[in-house]
């Protein structure tokens, strides 16, 4: 009969009855190595987080300091508009304070007011 040439090797090459003992080596390792990482995406979840949450934080101070500057130079534009309509009041009274108002020699009614619009509208040239 025909010699079985891979008889002494084991059908799984994978595996052999020493495998067993380094299984049982390596399994703590494994499982620290597990339990490493483990804690280090913990800890990495928990920086992430915390960088999250200071973001926030900034934006939001941001968005504060930004409403109270704007609010700030609002105020200031209205102060600045406020000065500005009583300057403006102040010199137009002043201009009309050196010339006193006279009647008109030539009163005029109401109907030779009309007319004389009229005629100035529809003057023939």
């Amino acid at each position: 009969m025909a010699k079985d040439l891979f008889a002494e090797e084991p059908k799984d090459l994978l595996s052999s009855t020493s495998s067993e003992e380094e299984e049982a080596k390596t399994k703590p390792k494994a499982d620290a190595e597990a339990a490493a990482k483990a804690e280090a995406a913990a800890k990495a979840e928990e920086e992430a987080k915390a960088k999250a949450e200071e973001e926030e934080k900034a934006r939001a101070e941001a968005k504060a300091k930004e409403t109270e500057e704007l609010r700030a130079l609002r105020y200031k534009r209205a102060q600045e508009k406020a000065k500005h309509e009583a300057e403006k009041k102040a010199r137009e009274a002043e201009a009309f304070a050196g010339r006193p108002k006279t009647p008109a020699a030539e009163q005029f009614d109401l109907v030779d007011k009309l007319t004389a619009n009229i005629n100035r509208i529809h003057k023939r040239i």
